[in-house]
This record gives C-alpha cells, sequence and structure tokens, in this order.
C-alpha cells in the first residue's frame, strides 16, 4: 500500500537511519509510525523484526525466552534474533539478501524502566547486550538498525506509560509525528475507499474536531485515519450517518458520548 507523506517523514528516518542508527518515533495513535516503519523497510530492503511492548513485558521474553525455566535453549527473543540475523546471508521473498535488519519495539514507554533499561548498551557507544541466563554476548552492526516508537506520554488516553529518563531519550533522534493534514487525509479517504468527497471531507472535520478536543483535555482519545476509513466503507455500504456516528462515538468513553455527538453536528459543518 502506498505511503502518503505530505510531512515528508521518510526522508528524515532515512537520514537518522543511516547516520545514527537509532530513531525513536512520537506521536499519537494513528498517525502513521508503524506505517511508516513498514513503509521503509520495504522500500529500502531491509528485514524488520517487530514487537509491541506492555507492562508485562519482561527482558527475558526480548532476550532469551524459555531460559527462565533453566534451559539455555530455549527460543531466543527479538533481540537475539536481531543481532544474531546477518541481513547479507538472509534472503528476501524475491531470492535477494537484505541490506539490513531493523529491531522496532512499538509502545516503548508502556514497558517498566527495568525492561526498556536493556536497551541502553545497545543504543550506545558499546553496541551490545550480555544474556545472563546463557552467558552470550552480542554485538550489533551498523546494519543492525534501531527504532522504537510511543504515544506521548503527557497524553490523557495513555494510562500505563512510564516516562522515559534521560539516559534513554538521548541515544535515540527523535521524529515527533502529526496526523494527516485534512486536505491530504481527505483525498486519502476518496482514493482508497471510493467514498464521495463530501462525506470524507464531513469525516475529516469531525475527526480533527476530536482532535482539538482531545488536545484540550475534553477527550481522552481522538479518532485516526484508520477509523474513518472504516466510516467510510460503512457509508459506502448504505449504513447511515447516524449509525455512523454512534459507531464513532463507542470508541470514546460513555461519559464522553455526549461531547463527540455534538462534535458531529458542530454548526461549523458545511
Amino acid at each position: 500500500m502506498e505511503y502518503v507523506d505530505p510531512r515528508g517523514y521518510m526522508g528524515v528516518f532515512d537520514k537518522l537511519l543511516k547516520n545514527v542508527g537509532n530513531v525513536c518515533l512520537i506521536g499519537e495513535t494513528g498517525c502513521g509510525k508503524t506505517q511508516l516503519v513498514h513503509a521503509y523497510c520495504e522500500r529500502n530492503n531491509v528485514l524488520l523484526l517487530e514487537t509491541s511492548l506492555t507492562a508485562d513485558t519482561t527482558r527475558t521474553e526480548l532476550l532469551a525466552t524459555g531460559s527462565d525455566s533453566g534451559s539455555s535453549s530455549g527460543r531466543k527473543g527479538i533481540v537475539a534474533e536481531w543481532l544474531e540475523t546477518d541481513p547479507a546471508r538472509t534472503m528476501s521473498a524475491d531470492g535477494r539478501p537484505f541490506d539490513a535488519v531493523m529491531c522496532y519495539w512499538d509502545g516503548f514507554n508502556y514497558a517498566s524502566p527495568s525492561v526498556t533499561a536493556l536497551l541502553e548498551s545497545l543504543a550506545d557507544f558499546r553496541g551490545t547486550v550480555r544474556i545472563p541466563e546463557t552467558g552470550m554476548v552480542y554485538r550489533r552492526s551498523e546494519k543492525h538498525l534501531f527504532v522504537i516508537s510511543m504515544n506521548p506520554s503527557e497524553g490523557d488516553g495513555y494510562a500505563g506509560t512510564f516516562k522515559v529518563n534521560i539516559a534513554q531519550r538521548r541515544r535515540f533522534e527523535t521524529i515527533r509525528m502529526e496526523w494527516l493534514d485534512p486536505v491530504t487525509e481527505t483525498d486519502l479517504l476518496v482514493k482508497r475507499t471510493g467514498v464521495e468527497f463530501g462525506f470524507a471531507r464531513a469525516l475529516v472535520e469531525f475527526a480533527n474536531r476530536t482532535r482539538e478536543a482531545y488536545r484540550g483535555g475534553r477527550l481522552s482519545t481522538a479518532l485516526t485515519t484508520g477509523n474513518l476509513m472504516n466510516y467510510s466503507f460503512l457509508f459506502i455500504d448504505g449504513v447511515d450517518e447516524e449509525t455512523i456516528v454512534k459507531t464513532a462515538t463507542n470508541q470514546f468513553l460513555e461519559k464522553e458520548s455526549g461531547t463527540v455527538h455534538a462534535l458531529w453536528h458542530s454548526p461549523t459543518r458545511p
């Protein structure tokens, strides 16, 4: 699928990966962080290894899953798999060797500090990590790219996130990502779904009002481009506007339903 990039994130991402190797993507849910990663790897023949971190993620899972039962031959975690992979000896689907291998941690600030601390030696001049259970020491090369992503910890809708400490953040250069601008988002809905322009524009304006309300602290989350795609397909399939608005309202807290409904019926709507 074509990656829509009106703000030029791809070019900056590419330069940072080639010159630094460690990149942090920060942005609200639905702004395209993971899509950027996938599009980059597809375009640049990079093998992607990815995982989503949660409060329950353990160091053992990331390093050497199975070794906590005492076995040194357990299934390796994503970090060990990443560092053991030689991209030049790993073939892509079209039979070519990969040019690099990327380790991508989504939801970085959902994991506990004890887990995220293991990246410090991986992301600085040392470029190594030791797995205590096996005694193995792994070293990364310039072909081993490291990307993390996170939602803004200051957002009300991101309960359970941890503050990332300065020692960890300074090891990564950051790209702050935003939702698509209204013109691009409207055109994307029309192109991808075939929905009529007027309804696409109404959806985008509705979504932007939820985003403004979210930033202002009136809502706990906001509608994403993915949500708007779904509502466009519903509309094409004959679902009426009020049912679509009710479906959208279900994305929010029950106490926010009145606010969300009012945003759809805003007098600024054309």
